[in-house]
């Protein structure tokens, strides 16, 4: 059996993460999205829908165990900003002694802020939540992962990679 691998992507929404992902991730490769699992568990089918969030962290969760447990590729599609949920990657990968990678997607805040304003930021009506996230949390996110940047090295991942998505913006 192969040496299992998991990569996580780490970046504030509007990053490119997802971008990435369609464009990069081999079809061999088991995909984790936060955005996908909330959307399935959501009544209203929101990706944006924060009130299923710790379900569908449990759902990747499983997920990622069972794909880990058989050898497999799984990449988390995700915005990875908070240390203790970085930690819960690395903790999965090391049970299954998998090759932990970090993918950070870090443009200049002006960038990402310039995305995700471009996001629909109509609330849905029944969880009121919209793809377009807070400003104020995006700069959060950002802060965080940036104030992260020294530290990450030592977090315990066998890889960190700087990734540089091409923005759709940027290919007209």
């Amino acid at each position: 059996m192969n040496r299992p691998s998991l990569l996580a992507t780490i970046g504030p929404a509007g990053a490119g993460k997802t971008t990435w992902r369609n464009r990069c991730v081999p079809v061999v490769a088991d995909v984790v999205s936060l955005d996908d699992i909330r959307a399935e568990l959501s009544p209203c089918g929101c990706s944006a829908d924060q009130t299923v969030n710790a379900a569908a962290v449990e759902v990747g969760t499983a997920m990622t165990r069972a794909a880990l447990a058989a050898g497999r590729t799984v990449v988390w599609d995700t915005t990875a900003y908070l240390s203790g949920f970085r930690a819960h990657l690395l903790d999965l990968a090391a049970e299954f002694g998998a090759r932990a990678v970090g993918l950070l997607v870090l443009p200049p805040l002006d960038t990402v802020l310039v995305r995700n304003s471009r996001r629909d930021g109509t609330p849905c009506p029944q969880c009121g939540f919209s793809r377009r996230v807070p400003e104020n949390r995006v700069r959060e996110m950002h802060d965080a992962i940036t104030a992260a940047l020294p530290s990450l090295p030592t977090e315990g991942w066998h890889e960190l990679r700087y990734l540089t998505p091409q923005a759709k913006e940027n290919s007209r």
